[in-house]
């Protein structure tokens, strides 16, 4: 998903349960990748599959363009919702939490430096990096140094998906069936991951993070055209069902094979065949589950901080990272998304909200009707 709160998908109403979950279990496994190495066992090297954390952060991008199609696909269509009305509530929604988090993290630094604890990595806290950040513009290739919060780059690669959804999802309607959405949006990955190679000399699926806006664009385009794909369609549950645990099946068994890009391009299949099953399956957007999956966005926002806080306090403790204490982390990134949820970024976006239907409405520009 964006790694961010999205609204409830239009005509799914209380069966889009599935689709908070799967943003909640993203994160989650995004969190695994990243703390895996930390474990008294390093978890990447027993387990293989957490060794791709790509396969959570592209899944988090299709997902969030999908989710996005399934809620303004149709405004978009009926000409209700503004491009630029859209595109300020994206930014609305991701910017002031990620500038609460940087600068916690920005304040947190200068206390420690203040105590006489310095940073081990020094050169990941520069001042142009954190400008970079603040801006959300550290994808975009004006820096090659993973510094600050380094999970943020999606965010910042999602800012020019963002931008583009609204011409994206209008043009596929006026040139394509839903049929030829779904062709179309596989054969944009498999020619970007074929430029990838050729120009940049790299995989797609392993670009850095200056990198992020080429790596994130063809995942979210494609997330956009399986809503389109899907929009109007459905499916039986078990069918559904069927498809969900298929498609699972296959992403854990394609990750015992050695990495290449025919398996990689085989797991965004598979995965995009998750997404648009789960959104089948009818489950209910009960309060647990909405909750999960608000706190996705928290959880991918804030772990990387907690997480080195947490490591960072234990070696100053002398403390022996065991099972415990990595257990701990986990629960400890929890519970801080969980509060950093429910006591800053809830309440913001309520405050945001009231101030935007307070606003004086602006016309909306003409556009041209879809075919």
């Amino acid at each position: 998903m964006s790694p961010s709160s999205l609204a409830q998908p239009t005509g799914k109403g209380e069966g889009a349960g599935a689709l908070d979950l799967l943003r909640f279990l993203a994160a989650a496994f995004i969190v695994l990748y990243h703390f895996g190495s930390n474990a008294p066992v390093d978890l990447t090297a027993a387990y293989p599959m957490l060794d791709r954390g790509w396969l959570a952060t592209d899944f988090f991008i299709i997902v969030s363009g999908y989710v996005l199609g399934r809620a303004y696909g149709d405004s978009l269509d009926g000409l209700t919702t503004h491009p630029l009305s859209f595109l300020t509530r994206r930014l609305m929604r991701i910017w002031p939490p990620h500038l609460i988090v940087l600068g916690g993290l920005a304040i947190l630094l200068a206390v420690a430096g203040l105590l006489g604890i310095p940073s081990d990595s020094p050169e990941r806290f520069q001042t142009s990096d954190l400008i970079y950040q603040a801006l959300l513009i550290h994808a975009w290739g004006v820096t090659d140094q993973p510094s600050w919060n380094e999970p943020s780059w999606t965010l910042s690669a999602l800012i020019v998906c963002y931008a583009l959804f609204p011409l994206i999802w209008l043009l596929t309607r006026r040139v394509m069936g839903r049929g030829w959405a779904l062709i179309l949006g596989f054969g944009i990955v498999i020619l970007a991951a074929w430029l990838s190679q050729r120009i940049l000399g790299t995989s797609l699926y392993n670009l850095a993070f200056h990198h992020g806006v080429v790596r994130a664009l063809p995942f979210f385009i494609l997330g956009t055209l399986l809503a389109r794909f899907a929009q109007g369609r459905s499916v039986s549950r078990p069918v559904a069902l069927a498809s969900c645990l298929a498609a699972l099946g296959a992403v854990v068994a394609i990750q015992a094979t050695p990495m290449s890009e025919f398996s990689a391009l085989a797991s965004i299949v598979a995965l995009a065949t998750l997404v648009v099953g789960a959104d089948n399956l009818g489950l209910r957007r009960t309060r647990a589950i909405r909750t999960l999956g608000n706190v996705s966005f928290a959880l991918f926002l804030t772990h990387a901080v907690v997480g080195t806080v947490w490591f960072s306090g234990l070696d100053a403790l002398q403390i022996r990272v065991g099972w415990w204490a990595w257990i701990g982390a986990l629960v400890v990134v929890l519970t801080a998304a969980g509060l950093f949820y429910l006591l800053i970024d809830k309440p913001i976006q309520t405050w945001l909200r009231g101030l935007m239907k307070r606003a004086p409405a602006k016309p909306s520009s003409p556009v041209a009707q879809p075919s």
